[in-house]
């Protein structure tokens, strides 16, 4: 008999293990389990993932707090993330029943020193997170294949979509292409803080008048309340072009032309929000838990976080949304999917 020390989430334990001797070839074995090594129990390594995903706090502390030492959380999230469903997966298995109003926005990550990008769709009402994917970069070939995996293979009964503008206006073009005949609403408040970032606020500036008139006005076009008003004062500010004279005053003037129609699409549809603000509020959770993490060592690890997240982000009931009847309930509850009592490491997770 020898003993050992194994650790749990209640702390060191000693075990016991029986010890055997064979009469063939005069040696001493030990029936154990496949994986001879491993020193904590299953329990101690759902808890380090738990706490990986749940808390907002750094990977340190964490390890410190279990008594383990960082690589050995990674390795756990790793462990889990592998076998963790798909949105696929979970959309097949729980069926949650969505409205058809879509949004689309991107978050950049950094792995290694360069830049990954985290794609997400989410039903607006219920703000449950529809798809997420990790691609290499915002382009076309894999915001098209992200696209069409909502549409094809996640069935995705779209009425309507809002997104912003997209880098290189790449996912305007895609769903006009992929989505011909949905009303699509690109958010007024990423255009505003376009504006905002690119004229500047110095009052330096020999154009600081025409900035803060130019900024003012677009601000009022974007959030009038109907469209005859945004649409007179987008005539008489087109009819002014020719006094704006810095080349950044003009290339706003010009973007602002071009994407007109998007902008003020939710005059012609009542269900359609002129804003993607669920979505970016979903992207600002994630980002805050980026931040703690530090990046990736590589785009597998990225991915395996991110379908944990995913998972753990449908399933965590509000405790402070401004809608009072979305308290208390998860993401997959308001789409019809019973999530009571359930834990979602568990449930998540591929036998």
């Amino acid at each position: 008999m020898i003993n050992r020390t194994s650790w749990t989430i209640w702390g060191p334990r000693k075990r016991k293990r029986q010890r055997y001797f064979c009469d063939a070839c005069k040696r001493y074995f030990t029936f154990d389990s496949k994986d001879k090594r491993r020193r904590y129990s299953q329990d101690f390594r759902k808890e380090a993932v738990r706490r990986y995903v749940e808390d907002n706090t750094s990977l340190r502390k964490i390890a410190k707090s279990l008594g383990a030492s960082p690589p050995l959380i990674l390795s756990c999230v790793n462990e889990f993330g592998n076998r963790c469903f798909t949105s696929l997966e979970i959309k097949e298995k729980w069926n949650p029943i969505w409205s058809g109003n879509l949004g689309i926005d991107g978050k950049p990550i950094k792995f290694k020193g360069k830049e990954l990008t985290v794609l997400l769709a989410v039903d607006q009402p219920t703000q449950d997170l529809v798809h997420s994917d990790l691609v290499d970069r915002e382009n076309e070939e894999d915001c098209s294949r992200f696209l069409l995996t909502v549409r094809d293979e996640m069935n995705y009964p779209t009425r309507t979509i809002v997104s912003d503008l997209g880098k290189g206006k790449v996912l305007i073009d895609l769903v006009e292409k992929l989505f011909p005949d949905i009303p699509h609403q690109a958010c007024v408040v990423h255009f505003s803080r376009y504006v905002d970032i690119t004229l500047p606020k110095s009052k330096k500036s020999p154009y600081y008048t025409q900035n803060q008139f130019l900024r003012q006005t677009i601000k009022e076009i974007l959030f009038s309340e109907s469209y005859n008003d945004a649409e007179e004062m987008f005539i008489r500010l087109s009819r002014m072009q020719q006094h704006f004279y810095a080349s950044y005053q003009r290339r706003i003037l010009k973007s602002l032309k071009r994407h007109f129609k998007l902008l003020t699409a939710h005059f012609f549809h009542p269900e359609l929000p002129r804003d993607n603000n669920i979505t970016e509020n979903i992207v600002k959770n994630l980002n805050r838990k980026l931040k703690l993490i530090d990046g990736f060592k590589n785009k597998q690890n990225a991915y395996n976080f991110l379908k944990l997240w995913a998972a753990y982000y449908r399933f965590e009931p509000f405790t402070d949304s401004n809608f009072y009847y979305r308290n208390g309930k998860s993401p997959l509850n308001l789409a019809q999917v019973q999530t009571h009592n359930t834990d979602w490491l568990t449930s998540c997770q591929k036998t």
